[in-house]
């Protein structure tokens, strides 16, 4: 496994027109055999180690590109599911502008597959587009599935799209399809007890950011979308952004969007939310850092492990924001442990992590071929440690007006955790003060306030732990803010 490379796997060729750069690759290991399942998200190919025993040979036409980006794969005791979307064959409606609202959907499939003990492949559930729908549209793909013992059920939600989109199940007795949660962008989920928790995908801001909660025993569902607000607990708060993963932690679940987190208690129905990665910038309007979004999640000793990669939003290349990390949800405070390129599939066999991962994020930039991407395998004692290199991430570039920049006025949220060096570098047109707020996921909240010269300041942050994100007491023109962090 240690020696996993998929250049030799796959080749340039293989791809469809119409597809990124960047690479999607999801992972897991069969419950039954304990082959690394690979399900490549681009050239649609599945793997079983090595072998290759699925090009999609039962929907469409060649060429054919997709399978998946979001990250739908799960198990059963003896079954292995995955879903996405496939273009079979793909092609444009106008060739001289390659962007999205330019496809041809008209032979776009969301489908659902399983994989028995054999390495047979069977299609469980696919949509096709129709006349319903223009043809630049398509019915939403699937991001994300889970399993229910009980039932012998699949729950699967359907986030990317324009039609359909929500949660849906599916019943393995008579493939029966049930939609549950109707017209919101249901995108990430988790199991707690008898309820299915997630968040909203909304890539076009026509909806607030939520935790969706449906309860499995009584059939309904309800959609949170106020929150407290962690650094002033009197404030309520509604926000319209990406969603990512959703993770549970000590009895806890922990939803991401694009520049926050919430922190959800099932038990008092309390749902609180806090600035994470929050970084302000004047590239795009969305946040830069989306935790979760397109990766998978893996548990290591009851710690979830899970991808932080950039915004799609961006269409210019731009340093600031194109780098991805590897993210640790410890119970207290969320730790960095390292920079990388685009992460997709995460999967665990107790020894090793293995990560997919492509040298180019997912954006609207599309071309005739897709870019290089490869699995590796860390030990997992590698990822239970501290923070592996240097960060420096620029927090801030351009003007701040008070109460309303960031959430509230706050942006930041930036974990310290397992580094020992840590500053601020912070750049004002004027003098003014600045406002820090360090905070953990127990809700702790301690505010201090430093006065800034105009121009170039440098603050040292080596008396903080925890969570930091700022705010200024004014409006002001310009502000540029860098934290460098080393292990």
């Amino acid at each position: 496994m240690n020696n996993l490379n998929l250049r030799k796997f796959i080749t340039y060729d293989e791809v469809g027109m119409g597809q990124n750069q960047f690479r999607c690759f999801y992972m897991t290991f069969h419950p039954s055999n304990g082959k690394l399942i690979i399900h490549e998200g681009h050239s649609g190919k599945v793997y079983a180690e090595e072998k290759l025993i699925y090009s999609y040979e039962v929907l469409g036409k060649l060429p054919k590109a997709g399978g998946d980006t979001h990250g739908a794969i799960t198990n059963s005791k003896d079954l292995v599911f995955f879903g996405g979307w496939l273009k079979a064959p793909p092609g444009l409606l106008v060739s001289s502008d390659r962007t999205l609202v330019k496809q041809d959907m008209r032979e776009k499939y969301s489908h659902i597959h399983a994989i028995d003990d054999k390495d047979r492949v069977e299609l469980l559930w696919s949509r096709k587009w129709d006349d319903k729908i223009p043809p630049n549209h398509w019915y939403g793909e699937v991001t994300d599935l889970v399993y229910d013992g009980h039932e012998n059920t699949l729950y699967f939600s359907r986030a990317d799209g324009h039609a359909e989109l929500g949660l849906w199940k599916l019943s393995l007795g008579d493939r029966k399809a049930e939609w549950i949660i109707r017209d919101r962008t249901v995108y990430k989920l988790e199991i707690k007890d008898d309820k299915i928790f997630g968040t909203v995908f909304n890539p076009a801001h026509f909806e607030n950011s939520s935790i969706v909660v449906y309860d499995m025993i009584e059939n309904k569902s309800k959609i949170v979308e106020e929150f407290e607000f962690g650094i002033n607990l009197d404030d309520k708060i509604k926000i319209k952004r990406d969603g990512g993963q959703i993770v549970q932690l000590q009895n806890k679940l922990i939803s991401f969007y694009g520049g926050a987190l919430v922190v959800s208690d099932p038990y008092k129905d309390k749902h609180t939310l806090y600035p994470f990665l929050e970084v302000i910038n004047n590239e795009s309007e969305r946040p830069s850092y989306i935790p979760g979004l397109r990766t998978q999640k893996v548990y290591l000793m009851g710690i979830p492990i899970i991808g932080v990669n950039p915004s799609e939003g961006l269409t210019e290349p731009t340093l600031r924001t194109t780098v991805s990390m590897i993210l640790r949800v410890d119970p207290v405070v969320p730790q960095i442990i390292s920079i990388s390129g685009f992460i997709s599939g995460i999967v665990s066999d107790g020894y090793n992590v293995y990560f997919g991962t492509s040298y180019a994020n997912h954006s609207p930039a599309y071309t005739y071929r897709s870019g290089e991407g490869k699995i590796y395998a860390i030990r997992t004692r590698e990822l239970m440690s501290n923070a592996w290199n240097a960060i420096r991430i620029w927090i801030f570039d351009g003007s701040y007006v008070k109460g309303n920049t960031g959430i509230k006025g706050w942006f930041g949220g930036i974990p310290l955790k397992g580094f020992t060096n840590k500053k601020l570098r912070v750049f004002t047109d004027e003098s003014t003060n600045l406002n820090i707020c360090e905070y953990n996921l127990l809700s702790k909240v301690v505010e201090d306030h430093i006065h800034l010269r105009e121009g170039w300041n440098t603050v040292d942050l080596s008396s903080y732990y925890d969570l930091l994100a700022f705010s200024f007491d004014e409006n002001i023109k310009r502000i540029k803010m860098e934290i460098i962090l080393d292990p």
